[in-house]
């Protein structure tokens, strides 16, 4: 059953899911280039078991991370979804960002269960050729499940009605998470 969230409680996530659509512009957290390949920086990449964080490192600012995590079709290794997880200037808390392929049904929007804690709904922000975006930011309360949970799920709907379901790994995540913040 889906969790709907207080109409101040909407109100407010609104408001930084607002500030977040700004991380569009963000190269740190949602730049897909591999290592070496920024243009005037340079991209670190570390292993954290099932996350990847990247950091780029120039002159002009310290080194901004994100972790990230691919997930994909089990029986063929497709690409179904990316995870990106990054401390935005914006805003407190951190924020994660998941990337779906098009074809998602729109308005249901997206929900995030960490093992068996109570669900979390939240809406899509875009969707351009190469698929759609939404974001979420990450309370503490949240972040604590990450770091001490085993699976995360986000479910959306698909095409036709049905629910997809697509498991996280949280191995490696509180690592990762540790070496990212701020």
């Amino acid at each position: 059953m889906p969790h709907y969230l207080t109409k101040n409680r909407l109100t407010q996530n609104l408001c930084r899911i607002g500030l977040l659509s700004i991380l569009a512009l963000s190269p740190n957290a949602f730049s897909q280039q591999q290592p070496g390949t920024a243009s005037g920086n340079d991209v670190s990449t570390e292993s954290f078991q099932d996350w990847e964080v990247r950091c780029q490192r120039n002159a002009e600012n310290p080194a901004p991370c994100a972790m990230s995590q691919l997930i994909t079709q089990p029986d063929s290794d497709q690409p179904m979804m990316r995870v990106i997880l990054d401390y935005p200037p914006q805003i407190d808390d951190p924020a994660m960002s998941f990337f779906v392929p098009l074809g998602v049904s729109l308005a249901p929007g997206l929900q995030l269960r960490v093992d068996n804690n109570e669900p979390i709904q939240f809406p899509y922000q875009v969707c351009q050729e190469q698929g759609c975006r939404a974001d979420i930011p990450i309370e503490p309360s949240m972040l604590q499940q990450l770091r001490s949970g085993n699976t995360a799920t986000l479910s959306m709907i698909g095409p036709r009605g049905d629910r997809m379901d697509l498991d996280i790994s949280l191995i490696g995540f509180t690592d990762a998470s540790n070496r990212i913040a701020p």
